[in-house]
């Protein structure tokens, strides 16, 4: 018998372009990843970099680089 995973939804409210610069600038893509209600964290998106905030975590994010990103993403696809 399967356990039943939790549904977790990603919604995006943005225009329709995002012009990608550098980190701590303005223009970063930030998007909040939810449970129904309860915050998980946020992904930010620069031009150079790729970070993972949890949920009050202000001290410790996860920082990859675009290259290491794709990497990291093509190694948990092929699990």
């Amino acid at each position: 018998m399967k356990k039943r995973r939790a549904q977790t939804t990603v919604t995006v409210n943005q225009v329709s372009t995002v012009e990608l610069t550098k980190r701590a600038s303005s223009n970063s893509l930030q998007l909040e990843v939810r449970s129904g209600e309860d915050l998980l964290g946020k992904l930010i998106m620069g031009r150079g970099s790729v970070q993972w905030w949890p949920k009050g975590n202000k001290t410790n994010g996860f920082e990859k680089r675009w290259k290491d990103f794709v990497k990291l993403l093509e190694s948990a696809m092929d699990k």
